[in-house]
């Protein structure tokens, strides 16, 4: 301790809590010799003492030798000189077998503390090593120890203090009385009694004198040749110089080297502290307290013992320090959260330690959680923070004049809103005078705020016209504004309130909101007068605006979005139909263009011409197209002429288109029907369509099969060119199959140029089966409105053609994008 200004000390220490083995008190039985009976070092047994036995006596029946004598004195404080007589019915605990273990072991120590074994060197000394008998333990200036021996009798040394450890069986033989514990070379030892049915402890003063405490607080001090004991619990028997006394609670006496003990007298009173509170109860933020208290100046003192332990006993100290008269205050910071106890004692001067003044202590840890700022005293906090803080068993909490219960972990100030947080002491006096002897800790909410500000958006914004807001929250750093304010906009327009969720403001900037503007807000030319709050999510207002909004220009119409381009036509428009009942597959896309057209063909059979009028039209509604073509009578004087009328109705199905028509592709079903006598019989036509389109270039290809499903049609003579008669051959084919292939180019936008190939499987009954094909081009012309002209040649032969055919055609059309 350091005097401050010569009234007041100061400690400040930053320590880590000390743990303290328990020690269980119980039945002791018979054990295994090699198993350790619960709270000792070996197996023991409990004997019960007989009249007229000895320790002689004993070990020769359990040891069997009566030179064991001195472990009947291991764990129990008797008199085992020869002859000695026990008292009866004394309950004994004894070794199981004959063993040889350590005298004491030093419990727990502060720095500074060096041992030394029998005839060895001084070495630091280590928590938990073992003292045998002779060994000696010496704390320097910062050094204290604990000491515990065999019976769990305990004493603790204060800093500067040598002593010397006794062994119990080394002394069995020649004393009457127990042996010492220690004995005391120089310094400051107390007797802290531990063991099972509260024996006394012996202490024994270099160069005559020895105390015999049944004591938990006796404290024995040897300063050079005197000896100084202060008896603050129980009693303690003093001997020197051939005479003893009994000094008895809050009293003391002394003794100068073998001289006789001075007769007891009363020690120092305790100090007065400057206020009454027996106990404090304060917050430790972040973990770290402060503790302080100040006593009255007392008469006759020649200074001040200041001691601050864990414990109430003063077993665990932390820090212990003599000062002059003129301070009269402590302080210590920095101490983590836990209780604390402080004692007080006079000096007076004879040297005389007197009796202890007490106050207890408690350091209840807090933490800052979203701007919660706590003080020893007070807290500072948000109202959208939380309390936390360490429970414990010792104390009471109650919030306002709300009813005391066991400390919370946190308090959500959203749910809970307290002005005071009151603490006591569990079961103290303080609990009985209720709120008005608890510690309060008053609660101060910081102040939040909302600076709003608001503009008009334009026209064009996505949603229309809406007032758009800008708001900085203040008094909010640190707390999670999303979850714990969860802050809504209120906007008061013509109309009727509008609310909307505030966004952004991660990172402690601006949130923004944008609600829409109703049509009452949108007359042109007049200024929106606003009234805007911001509230949290339990309605509380945080602040509030007035905002005018100028009227806004008439934001310009947005054009329309361009149409897409449309897809181009694949293949010819009008391609060429064939006069043949069985080469007149027709040269499909997979999608049809939207077309409806007249026309005619023309080809040299037989020796002589053959012609025939035509209608088609197709059209397409998405991916799906139809089309149909209808053929009149060949009529005139070549071969053909006269066979009936076909009607052809088709549909496509597009499945597939990349891009913009790069590539097409789908399924095509057309049916051939019979229009008049004479026709080919009705027939099916499955195929498949693909294409595609590269700049002015077109392609389509299509394969399939026809298949004959009725019916016998028109029938050939023995010889090529022959109309129908009995007797000849069916001209339809049971089943053919087809390829067409080919391909367009645009040299103009009103200009579509074409060439394509057919090839025809042909499967009869009778006759070998036969190839048939050609080659055709055309030329298409025109807008809307358009011609087109196309011819086939054909090397082979068939019915109704000849090798080269002529067709002719006007229609209507859907422009060409």
């Amino acid at each position: 301790m350091v005097p401050s200004n010569g009234q007041s000390v100061a400690i400040a220490v930053l320590l880590g809590c000390a743990t303290h083995a328990a020690i269980h008190v119980g039945y002791v039985g018979v054990a295994s010799a090699r198993e350790p009976t619960p709270g000792y070092p070996e197996a023991v047994i409990q004997w019960g003492v007989q009249a007229g036995e000895t320790c002689d006596d004993i070990a020769a029946v359990l040891y069997g030798s009566s030179k064991h004598a001195g472990l009947i004195q291991r764990y129990n404080r008797v008199a085992c000189g020869p002859g000695t007589t026990l008292a009866e019915g004394l309950t004994l605990v004894l070794p199981a077998e004959v063993t040889s273990i350590p005298d004491a072991k030093l419990r727990s120590m502060h720095p500074d503390v060096r041992a030394r074994p029998a005839g060895g060197a001084w070495s630091p000394a280590a928590q938990g090593m073992p003292l045998l008998t002779n060994s000696s333990v010496n704390t320097l200036d910062e050094g204290r120890a604990d000491i515990e021996f065999v019976d769990r009798t305990r004493v603790l040394l204060a800093p500067n203090t040598l002593v010397v450890i006794y062994g119990t069986a080394s002394r069995a033989r020649v004393s009457k009385t127990p042996p010492a514990a220690v004995e005391l070379a120089d310094g400051e030892v107390k007797a802290a009694l531990a063991a099972l049915r509260g024996q006394s402890v012996e202490v024994a003063a270099s160069g005559g004198g020895r105390v015999s405490a049944s004591s938990r607080d006796t404290v024995v001090q040897r300063r050079g040749e005197r000896t100084t004991i202060a008896v603050f619990d129980g009693k303690a028997g003093v001997t020197s110089g051939g005479l003893s006394v009994v000094v008895p609670k809050d009293h003391g006496t002394r003794f100068v080297g073998k001289a006789p003990p001075a007769r007891p007298r009363p020690l120092p009173a305790p100090v007065e502290w400057t206020t009454a509170d027996a106990a404090q109860i304060a917050l430790a933020p972040e973990g770290l307290g402060v503790l302080s208290a100040s006593w009255k100046p007392a008469p006759a003192a020649a200074g001040y013992r200041v001691e601050i332990a864990r414990d109430p006993e003063f077993n665990d100290l932390i820090a212990r320090e003599e000062v002059k008269p003129d301070v009269l205050s402590f302080r210590a910071e920095k101490m983590p959260a836990g209780a604390y106890f402080l004692r007080v004692r006079v000096v007076d001067r004879e040297e005389y330690l007197g009796v202890g003044a007490v106050r207890r202590f408690h350091l209840v840890a807090a933490r800052a959680a979203g701007g919660v700022v706590p003080a020893a005293r007070e807290i500072t906090a948000n109202p959208y923070g939380i309390i936390e803080l360490t429970p414990s068993p010792a104390l009471e909490l109650s919030l306002d004049d709300g009813p005391f219960g066991p400390v919370p972990e946190r308090i959500d100030l959203l749910q809970r809103a307290p002005r005071v947080l009151r603490l006591r002491e569990r079961g103290s006096a303080a609990a009985e005078r209720g709120h008005d002897a608890a510690t309060s800790l008053p609660v101060r909410y910081t102040k939040v705020g909302a600076v709003v500000s608001a503009a008009r958006g334009v026209t064009a914004a996505p949603g229309g016209p809406a007032l758009e807001a800008r708001v900085e929250l203040e008094g909010l750093a640190g707390v999670d504004v999303a979850r714990r304010v969860a802050p809504r906009l209120f906007a008061h327009l013509p109309g009727g309130v509008r609310s909307v969720a505030l966004a952004g403001g991660d990172r402690g900037g601006a949130l923004t909101a944008r609600i829409p503007l109703p049509r009452e807000a949108l007359r042109p030319g007049e200024t929106l007068r606003v009234r805007l709050d911001v509230a949290d999510g339990r309605g509380g207002v945080i602040g509030t605006s007035d905002a005018e909004l100028p009227a806004a220009p008439e934001a310009p119409r947005a054009a329309p979005p361009p149409a897409p381009p449309a897809a181009p036509v694949l293949g010819a428009y009008l391609p060429l139909l064939p006069m043949s009942g069985v080469a007149d597959g027709l040269w499909l896309a997979p999608t049809p263009p939207s077309v409806a057209a007249v026309g005619a063909a023309a080809a040299r059979s037989g020796g002589g011409w053959v012609a025939a009028g035509q209608v088609r039209a197709s059209g397409a509604i998405g991916p799906l197209g139809l089309d149909v073509a209808l053929r009149s009578n060949p009529a005139g004087a070549g071969d053909g002429a006269g066979a009936g009328s076909t009607g052809w109705f088709g549909a496509r199905a597009r499945v597939l288109r990349l891009g913009r028509s790069e590539l097409e592709l789908g399924p095509t079903l057309r049916l051939g029907v019979p229009m008049a006598d004479g026709s080919p019989p009705l027939r099916i036509e499955p195929g498949i369509a693909f294409g595609g389109a590269a700049g002015r270039l077109t392609w389509v290809a299509d394969v399939g099969a026809r298949i004959r499903a009725s019916g016998d049609g028109a029938a050939v003579g023995a010889g090529d060119g022959a109309g129908a008669a009995a007797g000849g051959e069916p001209a339809t084919p049971d089943v053919q199959g087809f390829l067409l292939a080919g391909a367009t180019a645009d040299p103009a936008p009103w200009l579509r140029l074409h060439g394509a190939l057919d090839l025809h499987l042909v499967h009869r009954q009778i006759r070998a089966d036969d190839v048939l094909g050609g080659l055709s081009a055309g030329v298409e012309a025109g807008g809307a409105l358009f011609g087109a002209l196309s011819v086939r040649v054909s090397p082979w032969r068939d019915e109704g053609e000849g090798p080269v055919t002529a067709q002719i055609a006007v229609g209507f059309r859907e422009a060409s994008p």
